[in-house]
């Protein structure tokens, strides 16, 4: 039976308003795991055509457009199933740079020996992050940048509390691990 035109500009609304609340967050994380742009709009395209046909179908969590959480966490784990896709194919993982370009403007002037320490902490941290597996940056973006816990996360990836809760832990340990090194090496050096 077709849906009434009333129904479908209901579910488009309905859509809309889901695309504008979540295309942002999504966008970054997936952009922060394949590191382009044009890449991660294809990847978002994708995830989002599907949520679509899923919406229209009714399927869950598309049951109901109350459930933003249950449909945040479903986009999520399909951007995130779909980049690590990608990422296979490219046999290598890249990452977002930390430098941060938007920040705040501080009362005092800048140095060029904090500018210094922080480009220095940045090329630390980057290659701290370089050595993590693509299951471990997923699982730290999701928890830093996006806000999620380790059952969201678990969720999100398709694996139990337990395993998102050690995931989330081993992935932390890993990286301040590897931060630490590459500190004492860029100490030692200089």
């Amino acid at each position: 039976m077709p849906e009434s035109p009333s129904a479908t500009t209901l579910a488009a609304a309905a859509f809309a308003h889901l695309l504008a609340n979540t295309q942002r967050p999504l966008y970054a994380f997936v952009r922060s795991l394949v590191r382009e742009e044009e890449q991660a709009q294809d990847i978002l395209q994708d995830v989002y055509c599907d949520a679509w046909r899923m919406a229209r179908s009714g399927a869950p969590p598309f049951g109901s457009i109350e459930d933003e959480e249950g449909i945040r966490r479903w986009l999520f784990h399909a951007a995130y199933c779909d980049a690590v896709s990608v990422l296979r194919r490219r046999k290598l993982i890249r990452w977002k740079s930390l430098d941060t370009p938007h920040l705040v403007e501080r009362d005092e002037p800048q140095t060029s020996e904090a500018f210094e320490e922080r480009v220095a902490e940045s090329q630390v941290m980057r290659a701290a992050l370089a050595s993590l597996t693509p299951e471990e940056a997923a699982t730290l973006l999701l928890n830093a940048i996006q806000g999620y816990t380790a059952a969201e996360i678990a969720q999100i990836l398709g694996i139990s509390v337990e395993a998102g809760k050690k995931r989330l832990s081993r992935a932390k340990q890993h990286l301040r691990a590897a931060y630490c090194a590459e500190q004492r090496e860029t100490n030692q050096e200089q």
